[in-house]
């Protein structure tokens, strides 16, 4: 099995956690076969010859992320959010749940019906279950096929008068039949690098748009 581990880095306050996070995906007992950072922000000058990075100076959506996943030569794509790290056997953990129609994480929202069925979902953190939990939709880290990213690819571009921002990862879940939470312990679970600040949820529209999206595309 093959993996492409794809880290978006845009926040500057955040450079400092990109070496950790190469360094622990390197360091775990299932390794990356290649890593990639997509990096939209001119001020970040981070250099890494473990990794392909691709720079840019112009800011993208982070479901460029997806994008790029859709069109890897590899199993599966691991998305992890550049305030995490893996822990040693983070990435064997989901070897271990992999299917290519359905999506992995480790923390998710089972929406709820009404005008704000995100915010009024029910919460899934990290937790160890002892089975998969069913969710709908998945955040901040995602063990995926390719296929399952050029599915939300072509979601995303069928609804072009809903919102764009902060929903990147909606599109992901709700192109795929099955979103599932997997079990963690101390060895399989993350380890927080600290947001710095900044983050996506600090946008103003975030819940709105997201609870918006998830109305609609459900």
């Amino acid at each position: 099995m093959t993996i492409t581990a794809i880290i978006l880095s845009h926040y500057k306050e955040r450079e400092g956690n990109l070496k950790r996070i190469v360094d622990d995906l390197l360091a775990g007992t299932v390794k990356p076969s290649k890593i990639i950072i997509i990096i939209d922000n001119p001020d970040i000058k981070y250099e890494d010859e473990r990794a392909t990075i691709i720079s840019s100076d112009k800011t993208f959506l982070p479901i460029i992320r997806f994008a790029i996943g859709s069109i890897c030569d590899t199993d599966y794509c691991f998305f992890i959010d550049d305030d995490i790290g893996v822990r040693s056997n983070t990435l064997y953990n989901f070897t271990q749940y992999a299917d290519e129609d359905v999506v992995l994480g480790l923390e998710g929202n089972r929406l709820a019906e009404g005008n704000n069925p995100y915010t009024k979902g029910e919460t899934f953190n990290r937790n160890d279950y002892g089975s998969w939990v069913d969710v709908d939709i998945i955040i901040r880290t995602y063990f995926v096929s390719p296929k399952i990213c050029g599915q939300a690819i072509r979601l995303f571009s069928l609804y072009k008068d809903l919102p764009r921002k902060n929903v990147d990862d909606v599109y992901l879940c709700l192109s795929s039949q099955h979103n599932y939470i997997i079990p963690v312990n101390e060895q399989t679970d993350i380890t927080e690098l600290g947001e710095c600040g900044v983050g996506q949820s600090y946008d103003g529209e975030h819940y709105k748009n997201r609870d918006l999206v998830c109305k609609e595309l459900r």
